[in-house]
């Protein structure tokens, strides 16, 4: 069954039962997961699935339930943290309540990903096995196919067996449409295991032609692209097409890849070994590993193996190795894992063989100092704390964990605590982090109780249990020690939920304690909160304290500031920067017309946080960088409408006098089209575009400003669209006449 043919017919059933919502989530749902917004998903999926089980829709739930683990296991690797959903998944779509649902062979998809994940080469025979049941029983046509057949494929690359890969997919080519090409992935993966590089570019670059074209699929194929080019010494273009790390953190399903892309890079001296890479290498594995993927963060910890001994680092290599013995005891079946540790141990033998050339600036060489100094002196506090401190930094916060955790059993130690929590968070230890709160606050001493609140309190917060992190910091602000620091983090928390009373409560407090208060944030959170309920003196009072120049002495602040860009969030979680304009500290008016899609944001008036969260080049070279600002609330709508003209574009000099006419009734007009957009007419000529955005405000009436646009438009030499307005204004003659058209030029109104 076409899957998506089924989704096509059953909205309209959704939105005729009055299931609106559920019909666009269903919508939504793969889209966020294709282009990686993989926190939309999280927060979709369960409104989806309750709203699913309301309607007693059981083939929707299964969809709900399928996509959600499409994002966390083909795209965040999710192993264990996800098997046992993926296994209940399919339980439930096979059973009597979704019986004939069509999304049930996608389950299998998922179950046999997620094994893929915790041991891809161990559950390789059982992989095989369940795809090929499942594509006996399935017609070539239907979307689940290719799903299918990539899992099996992707079985075959584990088991070390990329010709055998490729053969099946061959024989997969011929009974699958020509044009379909989902298969290309796997074929380009097995095409680089047998070290046939012109081919897998060629497989490569039809994959970016024509298949998939989404936000994942694009990055993998880059990566892919830098793969091949690195194999084939061209370095220039390999380093041109591998993106930066920090698009790839997010994605777990992409750091096999990715690591391979940087091996490769090392290997022809594009880009250094260095401990840069060292460290990017160990969140992958971290993260993977806390996901329950053992496979995937043993192969990377191998490779970080032998790149720590090549750039002589044996005290790093160590640490990898012990890595690589762990994660060898969680695997199915070891298999030709067991050589490769062999191979390691041997590689770090010989490393540990070599001279060691002082480093005294390299962290890497301060760890191996540190470390020998600690085993030295093991009873050493100071000496501990430095080595687990040099862990951390490295990136080996599960090890840092270790010895921190030792150096607190002896004695409670803010700082030791501080350090160590952030280890537990790196290394992904929550269920360690709540319970060293929890015995610590169970203690019998003042100082550890205090050690315990301050954990629980920072814990709480982080999880979004806001009112049990405040409990314990309302305990913690009566100890003169903790004052500033516990009301500062409660008025953080305060901020979180949007309590403002309490947050220019808390600030005040503060610089009541401690007048010479440092922070640009403090007075950032003070003066928003102080706009938020009109506290106009506290404003100007941390604006001066910023340096900030305020016309006036009392009252509300409304000048005429720089230009920024605000960003707002839409009501489906997307992010658009907005032009606006200062009106004070932390207000602007909205200029720009926002996206047709959402309620129309222009003229909005509203609060932002003034310590930013960018800048952009300016408009023009010599002009000063533009900030961006992160909108935290809406103080007045602008209550205007929004309407999109497309067409020819009339020239200049006839577009301002369009203009004139639609600010004439009291809007605006912003072009969006650039030089390069171009219109067909129905007899095949092309013409210079025009494709604009108008907004009207709430009151004005729409039929006049409509007509008076339409006499205008009657003057031009080419014909503009705009059936939306003429609908809106309830001219029936002029939206049939603009729908035809739309359609006789081509245009998506």
């Amino acid at each position: 069954m076409n899957i998506w043919k089924w989704i096509d017919d059953l909205e309209p059933e959704l939105r005729a039962a009055g299931h609106q919502e559920l019909a666009e989530l269903m919508r939504e749902l793969p889209r966020a997961a294709a282009s990686d917004r993989h926190d939309r998903v999280d927060a979709l999926a369960p409104v989806a699935l309750a709203l699913a089980r309301a309607a007693r829709l059981p083939w929707v739930e299964v969809f709900v339930r399928h996509w959600h683990l499409q994002s966390r296991v083909l795209h965040r690797a999710q192993g264990d943290m996800a098997l046992g959903e993926a296994v209940a998944l399919v339980d439930f779509s096979h059973g009597e309540a979704a019986r004939g649902c069509p999304q049930a062979v996608c389950t299998v998809q998922d179950l046999a990903a997620c094994y893929a994940w915790v041991d891809g080469p161990g559950y390789a025979p059982e992989r095989i096995a369940v795809s090929r049941e499942t594509l006996s029983r399935i017609d070539p046509s239907w979307p689940c196919y290719a799903c299918i057949s990539n899992e099996l494929a992707g079985a075959l690359r584990d088991q070390d067996a990329p010709q055998a890969c490729i053969d099946f997919l061959d024989e997969q080519r011929r009974v699958m449409a020509p044009d379909r090409r989902e298969l290309l992935p796997q074929r380009i993966g097995a095409l680089i295991q047998l070290g046939r590089v012109e081919e897998a570019l060629a497989a490569c670059q039809e994959a970016i032609a024509h298949g998939r074209g989404d936000d994942h699929a694009r990055r993998a194929r880059r990566i892919d692209l830098a793969r091949i080019y690195a194999r084939m010494g061209r370095a220039e273009d390999a380093m041109r097409e591998v993106p930066v790390p920090e698009d790839i953190l997010p994605l777990p399903a992409l750091y096999g890849i990715y690591t391979d892309a940087q091996v490769q890079l090392v290997a022809i001296g594009a880009r250094p070994n260095d401990r840069a890479l060292d460290r990017l290498l160990q969140r992958f594995i971290t993260r993977l590993e806390a996901q329950g993927s053992f496979d995937g963060p043993f192969q990377l910890a191998a490779d970080a193996v032998d790149l720590a001994c090549r750039r002589g680092s044996p005290a790093v290599a160590r640490l990898h190795l012990a890595t690589m013995e762990r994660l060898a005891t969680k695997l199915r079946r070891p298999l030709d894992r067991l050589d490769r540790l062999a191979r390691a141990r041997l590689s770090l033998e010989t490393a540990e063989s070599q001279p060691v050339a002082a480093r005294p600036s390299d962290p890497e060489d301060i760890l191996r100092v540190r470390a020998a100094a600690s085993a030295a002196r093991p009873g050493d506090r100071v000496l501990a704390r430095r080595h687990a401190a040099t862990l951390f930094d490295l990136g080996f916060a599960g090890e840092s964990a270790a010895l921190l955790e030792r150096l607190l059993a002896e004695r409670p130690d803010l700082d030791v605590a501080r350090l160590l929590e952030s280890a537990y968070l790196a290394a992904g230890e929550s269920d360690r982090h709540r319970a060293l709160g929890e015995r610590l606050l169970a203690a019998g001493d003042d100082a550890s109780r205090r050690v315990g609140r301050w954990i629980s309190a920072r814990r709480l917060a982080r999880l979004g249990d806001l009112a049990g992190s405040n409990e314990h910091l309302v305990a913690l602000a009566t100890d003169a020690r903790d004052a500033v620091a516990a009301r500062l983090l409660h008025a953080r928390n305060a901020r979180e939920q949007r309590d403002w009373p309490v947050v220019l409560r808390l600030i005040d407090e503060v610089l009541a304690l401690d007048p010479n208060l440092g922070g640009g944030v403090h007075h950032c959170d003070r003066m928003l909160a102080a706009t938020l309920l009109g506290a106009w003196d506290k404003v100007r009072d941390s604006a001066a304290r910023l340096g900030m120049t305020v016309a006036g002495d009392s009252g509300p602040i409304d000048e005429r500031w720089e230009v920024c860009k605000i960003r707002v969030v839409h009501p489906d979680g997307e992010l658009q920067d907005l032009w606006a304009r200062r009106s004070g500290p932390c207000t602007a008016k909205l200029l720009e017309i926002s996206s047709l899609r959402y309620p129309q944001r222009h003229g909005d008036q509203v609060a932002f946080d003034s310590l930013g969260v960018g800048d952009e080049p300016g408009p023009n070279e010599a002009d000063p960088p533009v900030m961006i600002y992160a909108e935290l609330a809406t103080l007045a709508r602008g209550g205007y409408f929004a309407f999109r003209i497309d067409g020819v574009h009339p020239g200049e000099a006839a577009l301002a006098g369009l203009r004139r006419v639609v600010e004439a009734h009291r809007g605006a007009l912003q072009v969006q089209s650039g030089s390069r957009y171009r219109v067909v007419s129905p007899e095949g000529s092309e013409h210079p575009g025009l494709c604009a955005h108008i907004v009207y405000p709430a009151d004005v009436e729409l039929a006049r400003a409509a007509a008076a646009l339409d006499a205008h438009a009657r003057t031009l030499p080419g014909p503009l669209m705009w059936p939306e307005l003429a609908e809106a204004a309830g001219d029936d003659e002029t939206c049939g006449r603009h729908l035809r058209l739309v359609g006789a030029w081509g245009l998506d109104s």
